[in-house]
């Protein structure tokens, strides 16, 4: 009996005992913890109180006041009030230490510092004058305590390493107790641990399919921070989070149980929805499940109608599919887009605004610039003393640098409303850098600079583009590099890339290179940066408009093209010029046949002038008179139709601002009217310049233009290009007139105005000078050349030196005798070449006169 009692007790007793050492042991573990954690915790405090900061700083403060009083030598009033502030910081230093308990050898240390800086109150607390005579004696008192502020620092250094080490010593026995006490406790919950899992092992099997369920609906409703809602097949709500509850309106009690249909959808879509469940519960398809983002409308318990952008997701439960759907109010999306777009549109009618008023404000500045610059040519006709002809030129040259100032401005818009007034043709890339590196010769010789040319390997040099442009660009470019490269090495390379990654055509590389000092590699985006002028040895202030390399980077963009620098300081410069290199043959070049000069005025014309303004009036009328021309004169467009009405002309040249009608109203008038003139020529002559504009002047009917200022070449320039298709003129000129007329065809007077304000005239003359002695040797030569292959070879040098100073007769001469040479034309080629020395006279006399004078 006492067996079975014991046997039936025993467990009871056992269990009593394991429970009772199993809570002594965790209160063991507890006190051990709390010990531990009390002396990290003082350790913590330890480091908290920033006592061993305090003493170094001290020494920092010590160096901070010496170096004050160093400065304070200087004997200015703000040296002065930093010696004192530095003083106080120091003396506030050495009191914040003296509160802290230390060891007995810093506490003497602290106490010394303190004694040496009360003797010092009087003379800091004195005037500057006095401060600044008891600047040694400070000084000195500082030297004498410099080894203290060190030592106190080491010394509590010292102190609180070994006062760290004791603790934690304490720390790891009492760690190493806990860690004993804890394994005797972890064996014990182990025991009790391995019996409660055969308990719990059919509850967690009975729960986790539960569980697995849960964490799919409460990971989809975490997702995301737009509103969630999850439906059911019936359209019934059964979970809405937060979000949803915000945008809604509806707290997710109120929603749970509804239909969604009725609660978010807008009545007049609620039909759609219908329809489109009804579809689902038939055939099980998903109409927007897995679908991208899409936008709808939805409602609001406030009946507020908005735009969403929502996205459905199936899945599968055992109680049938349901839709968990992510919702995200767009409303403020759709008003910034409608604000972007206003300011889209804004932007483009205050860019159109800007295009009209530099159109404007370049009619209102040519106009009278026009007046000017046609009254000193008038005066300029050699009946000037030579005082008198010096301020002429002045006033000339002042005058078209202010168009070339106008123009510059011009270019820029242009160039930002993509409306450059390109001139693309098949062009000789060989020919144009080979003239261009003629024409650069002289500059490079009064520097010292050698100009190498590369064209290794250019390959099937002729394309088109625009040489112009690149003419322009290169000679800023290598200007640049001459410049700047004294004594050195420029080099003009040209070769054609074949086109990679899908490019359509091939890529023309024009690099200029030079040895030059270099561009600092943070100044290198600057150079390309509009209206500003830098220090860079790259910035060049284009007419004086400080545009710089602005404009030679909107020409490369011009032509579909990029332009890059690449630079080392000390070693020199890159300039990287790519651009298509569009396809064009040797015949596209010949295409055009050899122009034979006829210069305008040797007929007499009858010409109307249509211009409101008086001034200008009567200054075309003189010019025109002067070339030997018949001109009636018209107030206005009314008038001008009038007389167009009633006599015939052989061309009109018609302004386009004028206050009773027009010029492209009278012309437009003139076209449709049956009077004399239906086919007369109409050019325009006016200082509107965006090409949008000429283009309107051509759909008008007009055949021609003439960009004001007007000067006597570019006049006669425009009359000689109708003459070949005036039949009714019939009167010969004086032979005076003739000969003037044959100086102003021969040279391109916008070209030699360029060169004149890139080089300037003193830089141009040295380089015609140069340009004379070659020519003088060549044109014999080439007159004397033997076989056709030397023709083509002279020919093609010589025109390309000329044609890059303006020289446009001579040029097309000379690369016609090129192309006949190239089409083994040796009779032709022999004809042109007879012409060429009478060319070159004429037009070496009229470099002379235009630049020379």
């Amino acid at each position: 009996m006492s067996k079975t009692t014991e046997s039936a007790t025993s467990p009871i007793w056992v269990k009593a005992l394991l429970a009772l050492c199993l809570t002594a042991g965790m209160l063991a573990a507890g006190y051990l913890s709390y010990s531990v954690w009390d002396k990290i915790r003082m350790l913590d405090r330890a480091h908290q109180d920033h006592t061993e900061w305090v003493f170094f700083q001290l020494e920092i403060e010590y160096l901070k006041l010496d170096r004050a009083v160093d400065q304070a030598r200087s004997g200015k009033a703000e040296d002065l009030k930093d010696l004192r502030k530095r003083f106080d910081i120091f003396y506030s230093r050495v009191e914040i230490a003296g509160q802290f308990e230390q060891h007995v050898s810093v506490a003497s240390d602290i106490q010394k510092l303190r004694e040496a800086l009360e003797g010092q109150f009087a003379l800091i607390d004195a005037k500057d004058a006095t401060l600044s005579a008891g600047l040694d004696r400070i000084a000195q008192v500082l030297k004498s305590v410099e080894s203290l502020p060190r030592s106190i620092a080491l010394q509590s250094i010292a102190i609180a390493a070994e006062i760290s080490e004791t603790e934690r010593n304490r720390i790891v026995k009492l760690t190493e107790i806990l860690a004993l006490v804890a394994l005797i406790i972890a064996l014990a919950l182990l025991g009790a641990i391995a019996r409660l899992m055969r308990q719990t092992a059919s509850l967690n099997r009975a729960s986790a399919e539960a569980q697995v369920h849960h964490l799919q609906l409460s990971t989809t409703l975490r997702a995301s921070l737009d509103a969630v809602v999850v439906i059911d097949s019936e359209g019934v709500v059964k979970d809405f989070n937060g979000s949803a509850e915000d945008i809604f309106r509806i707290t997710k009690e109120k929603a749970v149980g509804q239909s969604y249909i009725d609660l978010l959808i807008p009545p007049n879509l609620r039909s759609k929805q219908h329809k489109l469940l009804e579809n689902f519960q038939s055939d099980n398809n998903a109409f927007a499940a897995d679908a991208k983002r899409r936008e709808y409308e939805m409602i609001d318990q406030n009946g507020r109608v908005f735009p969403v952008e929502f996205s459905v997701s199936l899945a599968r439960s055992g109680e049938g599919p349901i839709f968990v759907t992510y919702i995200r109010d767009i409303t403020e999306k759709r008003r910034k887009e409608i604000e972007i777009t206003q300011a889209r549109d804004d932007a483009l009618a205050a860019y159109r605004e800007k295009s009209r008023f530099f159109a404007m404000m370049s009619h209102e500045m040519r106009t009278p610039l026009n007046g000017v610059l046609s009254a000193l040519q008038l005066l300029g006709d050699g009946r000037l003393d030579p005082e008198q002809q010096r301020y002429h030129d002045a006033a000339v040259t002042s005058g078209e640098i202010l168009l070339s100032h106008i123009n510059d401005v011009l270019a820029i818009e242009r160039s930002e409303t993509g409306t450059n007034d390109e001139q693309r043709k098949p062009c000789d890339i060989g020919m144009l850098t080979s003239g261009i590196i003629g024409t650069m010769e002289p500059l490079a010789t009064t520097s010292g600079t050698k100009l190498h040319l590369n064209q290794e390997e250019l390959e099937g040099g002729v394309i088109t583009t625009d040489p112009r442009a690149i003419q322009q660009i290169l000679v800023n470019l290598l200007s640049n590099a001459i410049k700047f490269s004294p004594s050195g090495n420029v080099t003009l390379r040209s070769f054609v890339e074949e086109a990679q990654d899908g490019a359509e055509y091939p890529a023309l590389h024009l690099e200029v290179i030079d040895d030059g000092p270099g561009i600092p590699e943070n100044e290198i985006a600057r150079i390309f940066e509009d209206f500003v002028s830098l220090d860079s040895r790259y910035e060049r202030q284009t007419g004086g408009t400080g545009l710089g390399l602005g404009i030679v980077q909107r020409l490369v963009k011009g032509l579909d093209g990029e332009i890059d620098c690449v630079s080392v300081v000390g070693t020199g410069t890159r300039f990287i010029v790519k651009i298509p290199a569009i396809p064009a043959s040797e015949t596209d070049l010949a295409a055009s046949p050899l122009p034979v000069p006829q210069p305008a005025s040797a007929f007499r014309l009858n010409l109307l002038v249509a211009d409101d303004n008086r001034i200008n009036r009567d200054l075309l009328e003189a010019m025109l008179h002067r070339m030997g021309h018949d001109v009636m004169l018209a107030a206005g467009g009314i008038e001008a139709v009038q007389f167009a009405t009633e006599h015939k002309f052989d061309a009109i040249l018609m302004d386009i601002s004028m206050p009773d009608m027009n010029g492209i109203q009278a012309t437009q008038m003139i076209r449709s009217g049956q009077g004399p003139n239906s086919d007369t020529h109409v050019v325009a002559a006016t200082a509107h310049a965006l090409p949008k504009e000429r283009a309107e002047f051509k759909a008008a009917g007009m055949t021609g233009f003439i960009q004001k200022p007007l000067d006597m070449k570019v006049l006669a320039a425009a009359l000689m290009d109708l003459h070949p298709v005036v039949k009714t003129a019939s009167f010969q000129p004086s032979k005076a007139a003739q000969i003037e007329a044959a100086q102003r065809a021969v040279l391109n007077e916008a070209q030699v105005r360029e060169l004149l304000d890139v080089l300037g005239r003193e830089k141009l003359s040295e380089r015609l000078a140069k340009l004379y002695q070659r020519v003088d040797v060549d044109i014999p030569a080439l007159v004397d050349a033997k076989t056709i292959e030397d023709m083509q070879v002279r020919s093609h040098a010589l025109a390309g030196m000329c044609g890059m100073f303006g020289a446009d007769r001579l040029y097309d001469v000379l690369h016609n005798i090129e192309t006949a040479c190239k089409n083994h034309d040796e009779i032709r080629a022999r004809t042109l070449i007879d012409g060429v020395t009478s060319v070159w006279s004429a037009t070496r006399t009229a470099l002379r006169q235009r630049v020379l004078q």
